[in-house]
Formats: structure tokens, sequence, C-alpha cells
């Protein structure tokens, strides 16, 4: 995302570090306007959660005297067990959003070293690049430099796109919350937005929070079912109309290879991970793409796979396409040599 600004400003002002520290100031200012939003928000949001958790707690009781009464079940035991289960998983979720807002020291120690990482990353580019393209074969630097131009088009068009869903998501949503009455609408609209990073996850986890919020809070029954019904018209017309004209075919990656993508990157980074698989899935389809014994990895990772099954044996039927070779070249190519070595060996006995 900062490439581009970094390189125009460059061209303008002659210097890259200061070229990076003015793209630093028109990043900076909207991402914090953000944050800033989302922690005055969940501020007021929190001081709400004790009545919030009082209103759980008589449902919960109405309903286990009612429960206690048709089933004729001990009353002692049943609010002993709302007290230790029901409010405790309730508290602990709550928590767990609390301290992720709030916890300035951990987020701001991140941002900075993002910020130093970052900043290193923009200044030495130019020997990054250099550094990979003295690796290629100068036959291939052309191609190797048309694909570094290609990933970065990608990235921008992900990163540009991505805000752009966000933004519209969280108006959308926003809106409709607030038509509804829900409390902190665009709290709620902004946040499904930003959700939306991690496809199928978040977009549940977007619905699912303020469907609860409302089921506890509201005082009519068809408030939490709205919240809902609005939800899924939202999340329909995102992913047949505005997804696909914002953020492009290219981005596309078919669900298996998301979900799995989704796994690993939890595993191995958490939330961060699962944020980040969408656009690594998106290169990595780029990079196969590019290496003829690997293109057919990347028609494999496109959406919409059951109706191009047959491309595998109408156009990568070849030879050249086979990336298992990759693997057994070596092994076949020794064989072959100990195989001619018999022949030669048997040739001269005959001789």
């Amino acid at each position: 995302m900062l490439t581009p600004l970094a390189s125009f400003f460059e061209a303008i002002l002659r210097n890259r570090i200061l070229s990076i520290l003015v793209s630093y100031l028109l990043a900076v200012v909207p991402l914090l306007a953000v944050f800033f939003f989302f922690f005055n928000q969940s501020q007021v949001f929190f001081r709400e959660i004790p009545s919030i958790r009082e209103k759980l707690g008589n449902f919960a009781t109405r309903f286990m005297d009612w429960f206690n009464q048709y089933f004729n079940v001990d009353p002692e035991a049943s609010s002993s067990w709302i007290s230790e289960n029901l409010l405790t998983a309730f508290d602990t979720p709550l928590g767990f959003i609390r301290e992720s807002f709030q916890s300035g020291t951990s987020i701001i120690a991140n941002i900075v070293l993002i910020i130093l990482i970052t900043y290193f990353m923009l200044l030495y580019r130019t020997a990054f690049k250099n550094f990979f393209l003295s690796q290629v074969n100068p036959k291939y630097r052309k191609n190797t430099e048309a694909l570094f131009d290609q990933l970065q088009k990608l990235a921008k068009r992900y990163m540009v796109g991505q805000g752009l869903v966000v933004i519209i998501l969280g108006l959308l949503i926003g809106s409709g919350l607030w038509v509804i009455g829900v409390p902190y609408p665009y709290f709620w609209g902004f946040l499904a937005g930003f959700l939306e990073l991690i496809p199928y996850v978040g977009t549940t986890i977007g619905a699912i929070l303020p469907f609860t919020y409302m089921l506890i809070a509201a005082d009519t029954l068809w408030q939490p079912w709205a919240v809902l019904v609005w939800y899924i018209i939202v999340q329909q017309v995102e992913g047949n109309l505005i997804s696909p004209n914002v953020m492009g075919t290219s981005i596309k990656i078919n669900p298996l290879f998301i979900i799995s993508g989704l796994f690993l990157g939890a595993f191995m980074w958490g939330i961060a991970g699962m944020i980040l698989a969408l656009p690594i899935l998106a290169i990595s389809k780029e990079i196969f793409r590019s290496f003829e014994v690997l293109a057919p990895i990347s028609y494999l990772m496109e959406d919409g796979l059951s109706r191009k099954s047959n491309i595998f044996l109408e156009e990568f039927d070849k030879d050249e396409n086979r990336f298992f070779k990759l693997f057994f070249k070596k092994e076949k190519t020794k064989q072959g040599k100990i195989f001619d070595a018999r022949e030669q060996d048997q040739s001269d006995k005959t001789k």
C-alpha cells in the first residue's frame, strides 16, 4: 500500500527518506481515526455491560424457573448452574474483547515494530529487488520484473479493494442497524466490515455479535431477528455485487484453499495469519501462473473449479506441465546414468 505513495513522492521530493515519512503521514492519519473511533465506541459500549449482564441473568432465571416447574428439577442446582456457567461464559468473551480494545501497551508496541520494519523495507526495496533479480538467469529477468510489477498491482488492488469493501459494508450495515434501532449501529457495522477481512469466520462473527447483543438488550423480539436478516441480505449483496466489482476476479480463490489457508494461517500466526491468508493465496496463485510447470496449480486454486474440471486434461496434459518431475527428475537421471553405464560395460565385454 505504501510503495506507490513512496514512489510518487520520491519522484517529486528526490529524497527517499523524506518521501517515506510523507507517505506514513498520509497513511497513518486515517488509521488513527479508525482506531480512535473503535476505542471511543468500545469505552461507551463496555460501560453498559453490567446492565446487559443483569438482563441476561434475569432472563436465564425466568427460563430456569419455567424449566424447573416443567421438568421438576431442583431450583438450587439450576440457580447454581446459571451463576457458575452461563454468566461466566458471557463474561469470558467480553473480557477478551475488552482487553483487545483496551490493551494500549501491546498495541503501541506492535505499531512501533510494524512502522520500523515497514520503514526499512521501503528504504531498501530497490536493493531487495536487485538481489532477487541477480539470482535469476539474465534471459528470464524481464519476465521476473514483469512478475514483480504484477504482484505489486495485485497487492495494491487487494488493499484498495478491501478498504472500499470495509467502508461500503460499514455504512450499509450501520445504516440498517440504525433503522432497526440497534445501539451503536456504526460501531457494529464497521466492526463487521473489518471482520470481513477474515473470510467465512469473520463474516459469521460479525453477524453473531450484534444479534446476541440485541437478543439480550432489546425490549422486543423482532429486533434481533431483523438484525440477522439484514446481515444475510448484506452478505448476499456483498458476495454477488460489491466484491466482484471492487476486488476483481484475480483475488478469487476456491473455498477449499481458503479454508485450508485460514487453518494454516491461524496455526502459524493467529488472527494476523487468518487476515493474511487470502492475499498470500492470491499472490501465490499469480506466481504459480508465471511458471509453466506450476501453472496447473494456479488453476486448481481458482474459484469455480467444478466448472473447469476438464482444463487439466485438455490444456495441461503435457510433459512440461507435470510439476512432479521436479521431484523425480534427479532420481531418473541417476538411474539413467547407471543404466547407460551398464549398457556400456556390457558392450565392452561383448567386443
